[in-house]
């Protein structure tokens, strides 16, 4: 659903919309969220909204109605399995890429098609990691983190989990929010062609994003955490070979660009959908991404492991059913580089971080 953009300045009475997820629509729309992104838009900023960050308040609410919601507050050591298996698959391919000395077309190939699979899929399992969903302890999720983030090649397992709880505890702050695009971005992705670069690149902007807002100073984890996958990398080279070295950083590269399992950084928080903050995604690829797509849900709850998140809204269908949801990642991707709706300003923008602290204040004054 392509049309023409209005370039104006948003109205004053559209500032004070209330996030759909906070007003859930009475039934649910018969078309996929990405359907609807043809709505006017300041293509110049993000679209500012007064609402507080929403999912505080959809918890609340979710466990007033159901606590037993509250059993799902457990560890998962599945995660470690599921961890082991994976690391050991992509081991595999680089003896299969030594042994039968495989071409830099079929490296490239494997790396572009199979390997983000894998490699991606440790990513999400290191999300879920760094939210502590996997061992009691911090030093042991940290550890571990760390250990999954061996195959991707690119050290990025704890400062992605430092960064990543300000993405939750300020999520649409243009400042403290580093999931969000800079307004640089916005002015300079906005053509088709430019936006297929962010998303051939979008691993360099996401992981360089947050040191440009809010930097913070590396912690002995992270220093532990470069100096491990150097180490690794170097074994890898030794005992593989480079073809394999590059496979491992490829199947990294392509698993947070190109390859549709990564698409669900777009999916997640572009607002395809007016007023939505966050979307869901309840197709097939969350068997590959492990259930990365209920993402609605796990902002509502980031302490349940990503195995039990279709349960909550088996529990609370009622918070999740009527809500706009995505239904295909590659339809996603295209109308993000092609549709002249949806680019960088496609983002929900509320000053969450000074509404808290106003917050805060009020309840230390009362």
């Amino acid at each position: 659903m392509v049309s023409n953009i209005t370039n104006t300045p948003i109205a004053n009475q559209e500032k004070q919309e209330s996030s759909i997820l906070l007003e859930i629509p009475a039934k649910r729309e018969s078309a996929p969220a990405e359907d609807f992104s043809d709505f006017t838009k300041d293509k110049t900023s993000h679209h500012k909204m007064t609402h507080m960050e929403p999912h505080a308040e959809r918890r609340a609410q979710i466990l007033a109605k159901h606590p037993q919601i509250t059993k799902l507050f457990k560890k998962d050591p599945y995660t470690i399995l599921w961890v082991f298996f994976i690391h050991f698959v992509q081991i595999y391919f680089c003896l299969l890429i030594k042994h039968y000395d495989f071409s830099c077309l079929s490296v490239f190939l494997l790396a572009l098609f199979i390997g983000p699979i894998f490699n991606h899929a440790l990513f999400v399992l290191i999300h879920d990691i760094t939210h502590f969903n996997c061992f009691k302890t911090q030093t042991q999720n940290n550890l571990w983190a760390i250990f999954a983030n061996l195959p991707q090649i690119i050290p990025s397992a704890i400062s992605f989990g430092r960064y990543h709880k300000d993405h939750h505890s300020f999520l649409g702050d243009a400042m403290y929010d580093p999931d969000i695009p800079t307004i640089w971005e916005i002015n300079f992705f906005n053509t088709w062609f430019k936006k297929l670069l962010f998303v051939i690149f979008m691993p360099i902007f996401y992981a360089f994003r947050p040191y440009f807002k809010t930097p913070k100073k590396l912690s002995n984890f992270e220093i532990f955490n470069i100096f491990a996958c150097f180490v690794y990398a170097l074994i890898i080279f030794s005992v593989f070979g480079i073809k394999a070295l590059i496979y491992l950083f490829a199947s990294t590269w392509f698993g947070l660009s190109l390859h549709p399992v990564g698409a669900h950084v777009m999916a997640e928080h572009y607002e395809f959908y007016k007023g939505q903050d966050t979307f869901s995604y309840y197709g097939a690829l969350n068997y590959l991404n492990f259930n990365m797509g209920y993402h609605v849900e796990h902002h509502d709850f980031p302490n349940i492991p990503w195995s039990r998140l279709p349960l909550v809204r088996k529990i609370a269908p009622e918070f999740y059913e009527n809500l706009p949801t995505i239904s295909s990642y590659l339809k996603v991707v295209f109308k993000y580089v092609f549709d002249r709706n949806i680019g960088p300003w496609s983002r929900i923008s509320i000053d969450s971080y000074s509404k808290i602290m106003d917050q805060e204040n009020v309840q230390k004054n009362n």
